[in-house]
């Protein structure tokens, strides 16, 4: 004789923990965001005289970063450069010499990395402006944004909970068929 009521739920929790394993763990999902850096500009060199201006097309509302190494012309020492980010607009304000809003500007000297959002998508103007120096500069640029994509995978801790629950149901269900039942006196 076995414990037949214990090895029936026993049975009922291994077929339960199996249709959530096969059945319910593919269709419940979380949202997984993956950051992958897209590079625009690798590796840009360029001679600045007085301005020299360069323009990408960025996406909306991504986080844009680079580096700049700046060195002097005739000796090869580090320098420093002006260095301004423009949007469309602010750019063509800023040509024609009117008042303009940059989304960057920093004035450093030697190597320095930036970092910056657009609000918009569109073309972004990068300036260097060496009209404070009397020596041209060499300048190195690199320009990467953030591109963050969401997807959709399975949830793997339901996948835990049914094979949690398919053990606990073998392990009664053995428990049922090994188990005799007690013996009772009329």
């Amino acid at each position: 004789m076995v414990l037949f009521k214990t090895a029936l739920a026993g049975v009922a929790l291994v077929v339960l923990g199996l249709l959530v394993i096969t059945i319910i763990a593919p269709i419940i999902t979380v949202e997984v965001q993956e950051v992958h850096q897209i590079s625009v500009e690798p590796h840009a060199e360029f001679l600045v005289g007085d301005t020299v201006d360069r323009s990408y097309a960025l996406p909306k509302e991504t986080n844009v970063i680079g580096t700049v190494f700046v060195t002097e012309a005739p000796s090869n020492r580090t320098s420093e450069i002006s260095f301004l980010v423009f949007d469309a607009e602010n750019y063509q304000r800023w040509t024609s010499g009117g008042l303009a809003n940059a989304l960057y500007s920093r004035e450093n000297q030697g190597q320095f990395n930036f970092t910056f959002k657009t609000e918009s998508s569109g073309q972004f103007y990068f300036v260097f402006d060496n009209r404070a120096s009397l020596y041209k500069k060499y300048v190195v640029l690199t320009i990467a944004y953030d591109e963050v994509t969401t997807e959709h995978v399975p949830d793997a801790r339901v996948s835990y909970v049914g094979w949690g629950v398919a053990i606990m149901g073998a392990l009664v269900l053995v428990y049922g068929l090994v188990r005799k039942p007690p013996v009772t006196w009329a």
